[in-house]
Order: structure tokens, then sequence, then C-alpha cells
């Protein structure tokens, strides 16, 4: 078994090397130090590791970024705003977990974000747009980075956009125009659009509001699942 010393040692190493196979090593390997902190450790030490953990997992292919997110939220202790940087990959089921971790904090709470008017122009934007300028325009007003709001629009359960949406209270009716407009963009979507539209009603208010505020300070924080091959 590694010392403590040949651990770091080796995290030090795969850290100055930007090869995608070892970014992809460093990101287990500080899974694995975070899962099974040495007890030797000081404890203040794992912020640090978790912040490198978060930025190396932005530039990791799809599959390893799944496999980092299933640990992680199978370990009780992981950090709740760890979790949120692998929302968008992992399982409905495993969401669900997060945002109910999110309901129960109560610090940063999101703000009431606009108005009828403002969020009927908002849909009429993304009417006219196609995927990217819609990303785009949904980020700027939702104050989220573009890759955060573009998997928001490509989560085809339409849980991301409900988050999103009763996180920034935004009216039901703004909700079901985005939902429908995201079918109209994807030929299977149209059959599921009844369940979709009531996914809003699951989702608790204040985990919502939480997770909308984590997307808004960490921009550029999640990557965007199909921006790596897996």
């Amino acid at each position: 078994m590694s010392t403590a010393r040949e651990r770091l040692t080796n995290l030090v190493e795969l850290a100055s090397q930007s090869a995608p196979e070892k970014q992809r090593a460093l990101a287990m390997e500080l899974c694995d130090l975070l899962i099974d902190w040495p007890s030797d450790y000081s404890s203040a030490m794992r912020a640090p590791f978790e912040a490198l953990l978060e930025r190396v997992a932005r530039g990791v292919d799809r599959a390893t970024r799944r496999q980092l997110a299933t640990r992680l939220a199978a370990y009780a202790e992981t950090p709740l705003d760890l979790l949120n940087a692998f929302f968008f990959d992992l399982p409905l089921e495993s969401r669900r977990a997060i945002l109910a971790r999110n309901d129960e904090a109560s610090d940063m709470r999101s703000d009431i974000a606009s108005d009828m008017a403002v969020e009927t122009s908002l849909v009429d934007v993304l009417r006219q747009s196609d995927r990217v300028h819609a990303a785009v325009a949904l980020g700027e007003f939702l104050r989220i980075d573009p890759a955060t709001a573009g998997n928001i629009l490509d989560d085809c359960s339409a849980e991301a956009l409900a988050v999103a949406c009763k996180g920034a209270h935004l009216a039901r009716a703004t909700f079901s125009a985005m939902v429908l407009l995201a079918g109209e963009r994807s030929p299977d979507a149209p059959d599921a659009s009844y369940a979709r539209l009531g996914m809003i009603e699951s989702i608790p208010q204040a985990g919502a509001e939480r997770l909308l505020n984590y997307w808004r300070t960490h921009r550029e924080t999640v990557q965007a699942p199909g921006a790596q091959a897996a």
C-alpha cells in the first residue's frame, strides 16, 4: 500500500501532465483519496483536493465523469457542493437524493428572478434559436454558464429544466412552454411530453433554489456531458 508521501508525490506528478489519460488518472486518484481519506491527513486539507477534483473533472471524458459521479454519490460524506458539480452525470434517482440534500440545506437560497413579461420574452427567444443560441440565451437569463444551460436543455427528462424554472420562481406556463419547445427539437420527445410537463410538481422549492444558486456561483464547474466523447 502506498504511503501518504507516495500518494501525494503521484498526485503532483499526474497534475503536472496534461495528457487526457493522465488527467483521467488524476481524477480517479483524487476521488479515491477523498473517499478513503487517510487518518494522518488533516481534515483541513480536504477542501483543496475537492476543488482540484472539480477542476480536473471538467476536462475528462463523459464515461470517467460518470464513474466519478457514481462513486462520490455512493459515499455518504461527500460534500453537497461536490455532488452538485456532478449532478448531470447521475441517473434520476441519484439526482433526487442530491436535490433532497439541497432542500435540507439552509444557505445559498436563490432570489426571485423576473416577471411574466420577461419570461414571455425568453420563451420567444428560445423559440427562434437553435440549440447553441438557446443555451446562451437561457444561460444569460438564469445567470449561469452556457455549458450548464446546455445541460439543462439536453436533459430529456426535463428534470433539470424543472429545477431551473422552480429555483428561479418562473411561472408554470413558462416551464410548460419550454418543455414543448424542447419536444419540438427531439423527434421522440412529444410522446413523453405529458410526463415531462408534470415534472416540476415533484421538485422541492428550496432544493431547486439552492442548486440553481450553486450553478450561478460555480460557473464553468460543470462540463457539458456531450462535450467529450465517451
